[in-house]
């Protein structure tokens, strides 16, 4: 062999070899799970990697746990996986339809059931815990009960379902536990009380809140739970009080945490507009412990929160410290 084949095929060796070391590029093989334990940053283990196998994702994007502390996480390839709290692969389930769209979110209704945004299909689905199709509604539109692209799911204590959507609608749209409209307010805009992509919402009952990420603004604005403007959090950056792209909330112990697509972290925000900095983790990066554009983060009923590590196809778990 040529010397010079000799270095280009070396060349090619270490360049592999470099692609194997970053998430996702590895061999589909078992899906890794990663203890973290006694980490300074609070990290306790993670799990996936890039693959259609159980137990591995295509961008993981929507996340929720039930009352057994059970962690369902849905990805791009439109199946719904159910894991153990360590990370232990469950059972599998894929959405009726996926070849014009994926779903982006899921949440837990009264019952315990996984409600899931089924975004491109103009829907809302509904799973029992073991993944068997219940009911479904909505349809294409821009009236009440309508959707374009709904994207965002929370759910009151009364049973209350809040949807965000965006495509034109940019809205929030209010439903009885049964899935019959109740409410809606918001339209596409700059403006108080108008939103540009609507990516997700969180509903503190106890004090009257419903708060969306109004993602393209690098906003959140707080409503009463009938739609009435309260205020606007945040604003375009990178500092303890501004956002890039806040994709997720989620509502914990008096907490409204935010997942920020953009910066590659989760935060605590002030409720109350007074610019107070709260916790923070995580990092734009590669390595665990980082996360690159991360899209939805949920906490169990032990305190432990779980982010979905969306370009690098994994869940993180960590405590705040």
């Amino acid at each position: 062999m040529h010397g010079w084949a000799r270095r280009l095929l070396a060349a090619f060796g270490v360049l592999f070899l470099a692609l194997l070391s970053l998430p996702g590029c590895g061999p589909e093989g078992a899906a890794a799970v990663e203890p973290a334990a006694g980490r300074p940053d609070g990290l306790v283990t993670w799990w996936g990697g890039r693959g259609a196998i159980s137990g591995r994702f295509q961008s993981p994007r929507g996340l929720a746990v039930d009352r057994q502390g059970n962690v369902y996480v849905v990805d791009l390839s439109c199946r719904v996986q159910k894991f153990t709290p360590d990370g232990r692969h469950l059972l599998t389930w894929t959405l009726p339809s996926n070849q014009i769209g994926n779903p982006e979110d899921l949440a837990t209704d009264r019952d315990g059931n996984i409600l899931v945004t089924d975004t491109h299909y103009y829907r809302i689905l509904r799973y029992s815990t073991e993944g068997k199709l219940l009911n479904m509604f909505g349809a294409r539109g821009e009236g009440p009960g309508e959707f374009i692209f709904p994207v965002g799911l929370a759910v009151g204590k009364d049973g209350a379902i809040y949807v965000t959507e965006y495509g034109g609608n940019d809205r929030v749209q209010v439903f009885t536990s049964e899935g019959k409209f109740l409410r809606q307010w918001g339209k596409f805009g700059d403006a108080p009380g108008e939103f540009n992509r609507p990516q997700d919402v969180a509903v503190d009952d106890d004090r009257d809140r419903v708060y969306v990420a109004d993602a393209a603004n690098h906003r959140l604005q707080v409503f009463t739970r009938e739609g009435e403007f309260i205020r606007i959090l945040g604003g375009a950056g990178e500092g303890p009080s501004e956002l890039s792209y806040p994709y997720g909330l989620d509502w914990h112990q008096g907490r409204l945490i935010v997942t920020e697509y953009g910066n590659g972290r989760v935060r605590e925000v002030d409720v109350e507009g007074r610019g107070r900095a709260g916790l923070s983790w995580g990092r734009t990066g590669r390595d665990p412990g980082s996360l690159h554009t991360p899209w939805h983060t949920v906490h169990d009923a032990t305190g432990a929160c779980y982010v979905a590590d969306t370009d690098n196809h994994r869940i993180q778990k960590f405590r705040w410290k």
